[in-house]
């Protein structure tokens, strides 16, 4: 499946570099209302910033297996 690199933030599009330093910049208190929605299926993700096995991308935080940008399970 695709990783997501974009998604809706308040009506618009944007990629997860930009959702990161949004959400950076937020004081913790308002972090929880940042709404980042997914672009194909509308319901809530979260910018996960890269890691040493898997560049930058976009997470659903409810799982939605119906939605063709959803993450595959990694297993360690």
């Amino acid at each position: 499946m695709a990783a997501a690199l974009q998604c809706r933030f308040f009506g618009h599009i944007i990629d997860v570099e930009k959702a990161l330093a949004v959400r950076a910049a937020a004081l913790p208190k308002h972090r929880r209302d940042l709404r980042f929605e997914c672009v194909k299926c509308g319901k809530p993700v979260g910018p996960r910033a890269a890691g040493e096995r898997h560049s930058a991308h976009f997470v659903h935080l409810q799982a939605n297996p119906d939605c063709p940008i959803t993450d595959p399970r990694l297993d360690f």
